[in-house]
C-alpha cells in the first residue's frame, strides 16, 4: 500500500438511535471506545445517561441513567471516562474516580487528595485532568498528573491497592504552559491549555500533546520512558508563536486562541492494528473576520501523517475533503472513523486507503 500519494476513498454512515436522541452537545468531547471497538460510550452531562452506541450494528444500543448521589453516585459533573474490560467503567470528577459495573453500582473509590502515598509526592492541586488508564485489575492508574497553579506535568503511576506512587519526567511539556491562555474577569477563571493524552496499544502507553508532533512512548513491562521524533515536510513540527497567558477580556482572549489555533496544532495518533500503521491528523485553523454562529465551527486546514509502528514517515498530505477538526476519530476494520453532527443525528465519515 502506498501512502506517499495519499490517496483513500470516503463514506458517510448514520447511527440509527431508534426511538431516543444521541446526546451530541459536547461532540463525544466525555467518551471511550472499547478495546474491540464495537462499542463508543458517549457521556450525556445533561442527564447522567451514558449512551452504548453498537459500531458494528451502526444503533443507539442501549441508555445506562447513573445516579448523581448516595453510595453508587457518580458526582455532579463528569470531566472523564475510562474503561475497564468489557463490563466497568471509570468516571473521574473533581473530587476522586469511581468504578462502576454496567450494573450501575460502585465497585471501588480512587481518592488522590488527602492520600498518603510511598515513593514519590503527591504535590497540591496535582490531579488527573485527562482521561486516565486503569490496569491490574483496576488497581493501577497511569496518566499525566497535571498542575494548574505550577503549570507542570508527569507520567504517573499510582499503585492503589499497595499505595505507591511513581512520577516520570516529561521532557518538553514544560513548553505547554507557553501555549495556555487565561481569562479573569472579577469572580470567573477560564484557561485554555494545549492539549495532552495518555494511550495505551499493545503493552506501550503513547503521550502525545496538541503543541509538538514529537511522542514520548513509555514501556509498561520495561518500565521505561523515551522519546521517539520526526519531521513533518508539510507544516512545522511544533507551535512556535508567543502569546499573552493572561488576559482580562473575552475578546483579548478570542484573539490570543485565533492565533495559537493559526498554528500547526497535532491530535493524538490513532492505531491500525489491521494494518500496523499509526494515522495522525494535525490542522491549521484559517482566521475569519465574520465570528462563527452558535454550533458552527471554524474552518480549517486538515493534515493526515501516516506512520509505521516505529514511528518512521510513510507518508503524508494535505486532506481537502475535511475542512473541520476531526477531533473524535479511531480505527476500525482498518478504516479512520471520524465522528460527525449531522443535522443533530451521530454519523461517522469513513477514509480507506
Amino acid at each position: 500500500m502506498d501512502y506517499k500519494t495519499m490517496n483513500f476513498s470516503m463514506d458517510t454512515v448514520m447511527v440509527d438511535p431508534g426511538q431516543e436522541i444521541i446526546n451530541l452537545k459536547n461532540n463525544l468531547w466525555i467518551s471511550d471506545i472499547s478495546k474491540d471497538k464495537k462499542y463508543l460510550f458517549n457521556w450525556d452531562q445533561d442527564n447522567s445517561i451514558l449512551e452504548k452506541i453498537n459500531l458494528d450494528e451502526l444503533r443507539l444500543e442501549e441508555k445506562l441513567t447513573f445516579e448523581k448521589e448516595g453510595p453508587n453516585g457518580i458526582g455532579s459533573y463528569i470531566s472523564w471516562i475510562s474503561l475497564l474490560g468489557e463490563d466497568q467503567i471509570l468516571f473521574a470528577n473533581f473530587q476522586d474516580m469511581g468504578l462502576f459495573g454496567f450494573n450501575k453500582e460502585k465497585i471501588k473509590t480512587y481518592t488522590l487528595k488527602g492520600q498518603e502515598f510511598e515513593g514519590d509526592s503527591l504535590e497540591q492541586y496535582e490531579s488527573f485532568n485527562r482521561r486516565a488508564i486503569l490496569t491490574n485489575e483496576g488497581n493501577n492508574i497511569y496518566g499525566i498528573l497535571g498542575n494548574w497553579t505550577s503549570k507542570t506535568h508527569t507520567l504517573a503511576k499510582v499503585d492503589f491497592k499497595n499505595k505507591t506512587l511513581k512520577k516520570h519526567a516529561l521532557p518538553g511539556f514544560e513548553k505547554l504552559a507557553d501555549f495556555s491562555v487565561m481569562l479573569q474577569t472579577g469572580q470567573m477563571t477560564m484557561i485554555s491549555a494545549a492539549d495532552q493524552k495518555i494511550q495505551e496499544i499493545e503493552g506501550k502507553l503513547i503521550l502525545s500533546n496538541s503543541v509538538f508532533n514529537s511522542l514520548l512512548i513509555y514501556d509498561l513491562d520495561m518500565d521505561s520512558l523515551y522519546q521517539v521524533e520526526y519531521n513533518n515536510a508539510l507544516t512545522k513540527n511544533s507551535k512556535t508563536g508567543k502569546y499573552q497567558n493572561q488576559v482580562e477580556s473575552d475578546a483579548e482572549f478570542q484573539r490570543v486562541m485565533t492565533d495559537i489555533n493559526a498554528e500547526i496544532t497535532f491530535l493524538a495518533p490513532v492505531w491500525d492494528p489491521k494494518n500496523q500503521k499509526f494515522y495522525r491528523f494535525s490542522y491549521e485553523s484559517i482566521p475569519s473576520d465574520v465570528p462563527l454562529e452558535e454550533g458552527e465551527r471554524a474552518k480549517s486546514r486538515v493534515f493526515l501523517t501516516v506512520l509505521d509502528k516505529e514511528f518512521k514517515i510513510l507518508g503524508e498530505g494535505l486532506v481537502s475533503e475535511l475542512q473541520e477538526v476531526p477531533n473524535t476519530h479511531f480505527v476500525k476494520d482498518g478504516k479512520i472513523w471520524i465522528a460527525k453532527n449531522i443535522e443533530d443525528e451521530l454519523g461517522f465519515v469513513r477514509l480507506s486507503f
